[in-house]
């Protein structure tokens, strides 16, 4: 390994001790730690720690092809403790004011939905739901006007056409009308049987 590579390595193992700590600091803004544990909690620390690791393997194997010496966990260590000196109080001060940025965002975008998309679309259905009880309770109206213009003189005529009729044949017209609700009520009886 030449003096070049070795140099190298030692830049991006403490850049990389950096972003370690940049990446702890993340997720335990996130995930705090003094939550509840639970088998959740500690399947994210897992593939948190295998994610971390697989990436200084990743920078150490495409800077030096992965090999390993002490000096690399040193580099690291220094990248680390160099962060937690000297940036750990800017990130995550920058950290907060982002969070509280994406918050303002989504506020606003919320608060842009409701009032440009959902409230005027919920009063236009309700004026369509509105205008449609309207007309469906006019159209009832006129419906029953018609019905009430057409069945009364149908009614008078039909009381006239019986006042005329002969007795004999008003009693069988009854007899008839007597026997229809007798068969009316046993077809009602046994369908309702039947049902049970």
């Amino acid at each position: 390994m030449t003096l070049s590579v070795q140099f190298y390595t030692m830049v991006a193992m403490v850049a990389m001790g950096v972003w370690l700590g940049i990446a702890m600091d993340t997720y335990s803004r996130f995930l705090h730690p003094n939550r509840k544990k639970n088998w959740l909690l500690y399947a994210n620390d897992v593939v948190f720690w295998l994610l971390q690791g697989l990436l200084i393997f990743y920078v150490l194997y495409y800077v030096n092809e992965g090999a390993i010496r002490f000096y690399v966990f040193l580099a690291i260590l220094c990248g680390y403790s160099a962060y937690r000196a000297l940036f750990q109080p800017l990130y995550r001060g920058l950290l907060e004011r982002i969070i509280l940025a994406v918050l303002a965002t989504s506020r606003f975008i919320k608060s842009l939905f409701l009032h440009l998309i959902y409230k005027p679309l919920r009063f236009i259905l309700k004026v369509l739901f509105s205008l449609c009880m309207m007309i469906v309770s006019m159209m009832t109206t006129i419906i029953w006007f018609i019905f009430n213009v057409f069945w009364v003189p149908l009614k008078w005529v039909i009381s006239l056409i019986w006042r005329l009729l002969p007795q004999q044949v008003q009693t069988s017209l009854t007899k008839v009308a007597g026997v229809a609700d007798k068969i009316k009520n046993y077809i009602y009886q046994w369908l309702t049987k039947i049902r049970k």
